[in-house]
């Protein structure tokens, strides 16, 4: 009978092999690896193999291209990024942040990558806690991550990163401040508050703001265009978003699905509803879309600008015979309320665009409402290059509203409430 050798039993983990215990200790997260490492010296040994810290470096903080650098090991790596992010901020937070920075990294890469070479390197944590220092309080927690993932861009080049958008002599293109632009515009007083600027264009020289403190009233986090309150010379908001991180994310999936045209390769903040566009004759198409202005607008008194774009295209298998000039355009402007305004006047923009087989003519322009949503429809009456008779083509609904917005007398008149409650 043959002899069966058995193995050794382990009666405890402490006698599993260093490379059974090193599968096992990668299972674990940052915390837990820490705690086993004080265990004894033989889990410690373990517990400090530099292919657990990049395992929990990639976990952590999404370092998935990092190169460690000379004599630099991957705890080093996690600890300075530890230092960084996860001992005072939620690393969630962090990762969320980083995710999308990623994603908008990516996006500039390939498609705008003059654009990509504007962002600024990381802030130092002493470049944050000085700008910090002098405004005497801390930034929000995802703001605070996106400084030290890129600090802002460059805004030497008159483009910014948040795209831009032109009518007539008007023309906005944000970009992304740094830390120090941030805390040197700090507001300590007046009627913003405890707000930083987190935006900023040269060309219009106006800014998104973020309330960072409640002292002005203002919602710690929220993101907002001020505009002035005329009745008592304090500041309104159009909201943006209520928190850096909302507003980030929702600026980044808009690139990501093309939501905004690009035009002479720049990002133009003109947003184009869903099926807006109609067809006329089978060969015509009109489309249209839309920017509010919160720049330009108010709240008190109510006055709502608008910019919107019109593409008028012909198909370029049309028939040749049905090539057109445009004559004039007639519009109907309804407001919230219904009240309806006809406009009509020849040409648009001063233009007598030809539609002809593969022709396409966009123009710009714009309106104002005294109510928080309006459309706009219409024609263009057209006369046949062949014939001389009159074509109608038609312009589809187009919709207009503005922000959600806040006005200065509920915040102060909350400011009260919380001070009588104290």
């Amino acid at each position: 009978m043959a002899c069966i050798t058995q193995k050794p039993k382990v009666k405890n983990i402490l006698e599993l092999p260093p490379e059974i215990l090193l599968h096992i200790f990668s299972l674990l997260d940052y915390k837990h690896l820490c705690r086993c490492a004080q265990v004894c010296s033989k889990f410690k040994e373990v517990a400090g193999d530099d292919s657990l810290w990049k395992l929990q470096t990639w976990k952590e903080f999404l370092l998935h291209d990092y190169q460690c650098k000379d004599e630099e090991t991957w705890f080093d790596v996690f600890r300075s990024y530890w230092v960084r992010f996860g001992r005072i901020h939620s690393a969630e937070v962090y990762r969320k942040v980083r995710r999308l920075w990623d994603r908008l990294e990516n996006y500039l890469k390939e498609r705008d990558p003059k654009m990509f070479e504007t962002l600024r390197e990381p802030a130092f944590l002493g470049e944050i806690q000085i700008a910090e220092e002098r405004m005497k309080c801390r930034f929000p927690a995802d703001l605070r991550c996106s400084l030290q993932i890129h600090n802002g861009q460059e805004m030497g080049t008159g483009l910014g990163l948040l795209g831009c958008i032109m009518i007539s002599t008007y023309f906005r293109s944000e970009g992304l401040l740094d830390c120090a632009s941030m805390a040197r515009s700090y507001e300590d007083e007046g009627d913003l508050t405890g707000c930083v600027p987190i935006t900023y264009c040269f060309v219009s020289q106006k800014s998104q703001y973020m309330a960072v403190t409640d002292a002005g009233g203002f919602k710690v986090g929220e993101m907002f265009y001020p505009t002035p309150d005329q009745s008592n010379n304090d500041a309104d908001q159009f909201i943006t978003g209520n928190s850096y991180l909302e507003w980030f994310e929702k600026f980044v999936v808009d690139l990501e699905t093309d939501v905004f045209p690009r035009i002479d390769n720049r990002i133009f903040r003109f947003y184009h509803e869903p099926g807006c566009e109609a067809r006329t004759d089978d060969c015509f198409s009109v489309s249209v879309s839309t920017c509010f202005m919160p720049d330009l607008s108010t709240i008190n008194p109510p006055h709502y600008f608008y910019v919107y774009r019109v593409t008028m295209s012909m198909d370029k298998n049309a028939d040749k015979r049905k090539s057109c000039q445009l004559e004039s355009r007639h519009w109907i402007i309804t407001d919230e309320d219904g009240r309806e305004e006809h406009v009509d006047g020849p040409g648009v923009v001063g233009e007598y665009p030809v539609m002809s087989p593969g022709a396409e003519f966009s123009w710009t322009s714009c309106t104002t409402f005294s109510t928080t949503y309006g459309n706009m429809r219409g024609h263009f009456t057209m006369r046949n290059l062949e014939t001389g008779d009159g074509v109608s083509i038609t312009c589809p609904v187009y919709h207009m509203k503005c922000l959600p917005h806040k006005i200065a007398k509920d915040r102060r008149q909350a400011m009260l409430e919380r001070k009588k409650n104290l």
